[in-house]
């Protein structure tokens, strides 16, 4: 009976092994390559109801609009590439190094929160996005209510920039932080110390005065 139960134990052994052996590795997310609005989505989706602003996502295309939910912004263009600087903070010079971006931004104030998600093309242009995303945003002057913090977190080779409101700002960083564990803060900053002569203002798209 003994020597039956030792084989028993010993084959359920081998299978537990095998079963082990065949199961897919979980993905280290610091090196995982997380499409910019899967992530943006993941991290609204994390975000308790009662944090979340008012918010649409997306560009000034009307396709590419989304109420209450990220969106895609568009690099098509250079008028996208201008938008992405005035709004968001990469400098136009800087969107060849981007493959992709998603954005969601305050529905009445861009400067009580704004976000945007960057699909870095080359991993060795992290840096130099997140640190173009950091001067793009401390380096100007803001109209219609101060921010208070700037974040840069990457996430494998997609940067996230958001800025506002200190507790809005705070709370995305954390349901970001929670989503994805082995995001690295590249740049956290007070706002107070932003200022420059590039006055932030919302472009009017033509023909949108009538």
């Amino acid at each position: 009976m003994k020597k039956l139960l030792a084989i028993i134990l010993a084959g359920a052994m081998i299978l537990s092994l095998a079963a082990c052996g065949d199961s897919p590795e979980t993905p280290d997310t610091a090196e995982a390559d997380v499409p910019a609005l899967e992530l943006l989505n993941a991290v609204w989706d994390a975000l308790p109801e009662e944090n979340k602003p008012m918010a649409f996502g997306g560009d000034y295309h009307e396709e590419n609009q989304v109420e209450n939910a990220p969106g895609v912004h568009s690099i098509e263009t250079d008028e996208d590439a201008q938008s992405l600087d005035t709004n968001f903070g990469l400098p136009a010079s800087d969107v060849s190094m981007v493959s992709a971006v998603a954005c969601i931004r305050h529905m009445l104030n861009a400067n009580t929160f704004s976000c945007a998600a960057y699909e870095v093309t080359d991993a060795e242009n992290v840096g130099t996005v997140a640190e173009a995303i950091r001067d793009g945003l401390m380096n100007r002057a803001y109209m219609c209510g101060w921010p208070e913090q700037l974040e840069v977190i990457s996430v494998g080779k997609t940067v996230v920039g958001f800025y506002g409101a200190l507790d809005i700002v705070s709370a995305f960083k954390d349901a970001l932080m929670s989503v994805y564990p082995d995001a690295v803060v590249m740049y956290e900053e007070d706002m107070s110390e932003a200022g420059g002569d590039n006055t932030f203002a919302i472009p009017v798209p033509d023909g949108e005065l009538g």
